[in-house]
């Protein structure tokens, strides 16, 4: 099974979380991780290998280069550069034949061999739809025009994409696909999204959120819970929007997911001080939640003990 993730400075230890969770859903299985990177040091990865090393895992760095993802194509502080090399992939493997992109905010509760290993005859992504499918931004209306009159049209989240490498890059260079960033720079607003779901419409296969691709707060606003998401056999919780380790906001027990596995890490205590110091500076008035939060940093310190 390849995997491959995007990092930077800012998500090492996050994606140091959704590997442990990875490895500890695929115990028994051939999984080689690729880990898409640009300006950071070969010590940064010296966990990754040897987490993977742990769980008899390969991992292997893969530096984008700046012609195939010039950094001229367009950022913000929502989308940075990185969202851009996972459409680098189908280029820079050139013996692959697929593989299944995750984004580092992302929880993997079960095995994924099923989902791996779809059929893609004609197709060249899988992906869930997104949560804003149906209710786009101006630009992106504009982008899309006349596809949203299709039924049949849907806008897919590129958080978890199971790729077709090998069709990808019989049919588009790397260029076409940079070509239209630069071009319509001006209608993106998910930069890299927008011209997966522009570019390769038709060839998306949808995948069920509920298994494979579940938003954490969406999921919880519909009356969702931790025991509901266990019971459903749910395999990818995606922590979009406020994150679990950020204590940015009111909590959900869908989180308990990504703290259990945070928890088997080294960086499980300097996850709970982060979170729990970012409440204290908001003057949090919760004070249930708040109270909460400093037995889970008071349990992490006694097991340091």
């Amino acid at each position: 099974m390849n995997i491959a993730i995007s990092l930077d400075k800012n998500f090492i230890n996050v994606g140091y979380v959704m590997l442990t969770s990875l490895f500890m859903n695929h115990k028994e299985s051939d999984v080689s991780v690729y880990v898409l990177y640009r300006g950071l040091e070969e010590g940064d990865f010296l966990p990754y290998h040897n987490l993977a090393q742990k769980f008899g895992k390969n991992l292997y760095l893969l530096n984008v280069p700046e012609n195939m993802i010039p950094s001229s194509l367009p950022v913000s502080d929502k989308w940075p550069s990185e969202i851009y090399f996972r459409l680098a992939l189908p280029y820079l493997l050139p013996d692959e034949e697929r593989i299944l992109y995750l984004d580092t905010d992302i929880i993997i509760n079960n095995d994924l061999s099923e989902l791996y290993n779809l059929p893609f005859n004609n197709l060249l992504f899988y992906a869930a739809p997104d949560n804003s499918d149906g209710n786009l931004s101006e630009k992106q209306c504009e982008l899309f025009g006349d596809l949203l009159n299709d039924p049949d049209f849907h806008y897919a989240n590129s958080g978890v994409l199971l790729m077709n490498l090998e069709g990808i890059r019989n049919e588009f260079k790397i260029t076409d696909i940079t070509g239209f960033i630069e071009k319509n720079r001006r209608l993106l607003t998910a930069f890299d999204q927008d011209t997966i779901n522009y570019l390769f419409n038709g060839r998306i296969g949808f995948l069920p959120h509920e298994k494979y691709n579940l938003f954490a707060r969406l999921y919880h606003n519909s009356g969702y819970t931790y025991e509901k998401v266990k019971e459903k056999g749910t395999c990818i919780i995606h922590y979009t929007g406020p994150k679990p380790w950020s204590g940015e906001s009111l909590r959900t027990d869908i989180e308990k997911f990504w703290w259990e596995y945070a928890k088997e890490t080294p960086y499980y205590h300097e996850f709970m001080e982060q979170s729990l110091f970012t409440e204290m500076n908001k003057n949090y008035e919760n004070t249930n939640e708040f109270m909460y939060q400093l037995y889970l940093l008071q349990e992490a310190e006694n097991r340091e003990a």
